[in-house]
């Protein structure tokens, strides 16, 4: 087989495993960004040697390592964590589903996920794109190799605002997503601001090989 078929299939499983890849909080009537139908093709190039450190999060317990300070002012209560690792990839999350001081829902999901490679990292780095049904808010910098923000918000009763931020450093893609629940939407700089916090701390808290 050569390096572009076996890459273009590792594409097409990256695609079809984040499409099927929602947090299933058993309390959470909404859930964590879902997967829509891919839009473009990632190009296929030729695995590269990583000359950086190489990741490996398997090992890391997210619900007990992320320090949920930074979402202090919301006033939130954890109802429930699932320490469910990323779907189909060797990493490590957490999925907290929490309650707001006036009974509206909100979630965080932390995911670190750490392919075998950098080039492997890449690809499921660009494949989140492909299928988040979230609107891009643009590329962020200082924050890895690669790093960009989604946002969405929508109307399940209640206003509901998400935010997503994801960065890749070497093999590691590390993935926050933070949703909260109210009369009014949060402010898309209030959540962002804390969502990058949480994703440069997980950053930090995963260890190389």
């Amino acid at each position: 087989m050569s390096a572009s078929a076996g890459v273009s299939r590792l594409v097409m499983a990256l695609v079809a495993v984040l499409a099927t890849a929602a947090c299933d909080g058993a309390s959470a009537p909404v859930a964590a960004p879902t997967a829509g139908p891919a839009t473009s093709s990632v190009a296929s190039t030729a695995p590269t040697a990583s000359v950086g450190p190489v990741y490996r999060a398997q090992d890391l317990d997210l619900c007990k390592r992320t320090d949920l300070r930074p979402l202090a002012e919301l006033s939130l209560t954890v109802a429930r964590t699932d320490p469910k690792p990323p779907l189909g990839q060797p990493g490590a999350a957490c999925l907290f589903e929490m309650r707001m001081k006036d009974g509206h829902q909100a979630n965080l999901r932390v995911e670190a996920s750490t392919p075998v490679s950098e080039q492997e990292a890449r690809l499921l780095y660009r494949a989140t794109a492909q299928v988040t049904v979230m609107t891009p808010a643009g590329v962020i910098a200082g924050v890895g190799d690669e790093a960009e923000a989604f946002t969405r918000r929508s109307e399940p009763g209640f206003k509901y605002a998400e935010y997503m931020v994801r960065a890749r450093t070497g093999n590691l893609v590390v993935k926050v997503w933070l949703a909260v629940g109210g009369t009014s939407y949060a402010a898309t700089e209030t959540l962002a601001s804390k969502a990058l916090t949480l994703l440069k701390a997980t950053q930090a808290a995963v260890p190389t090989v």
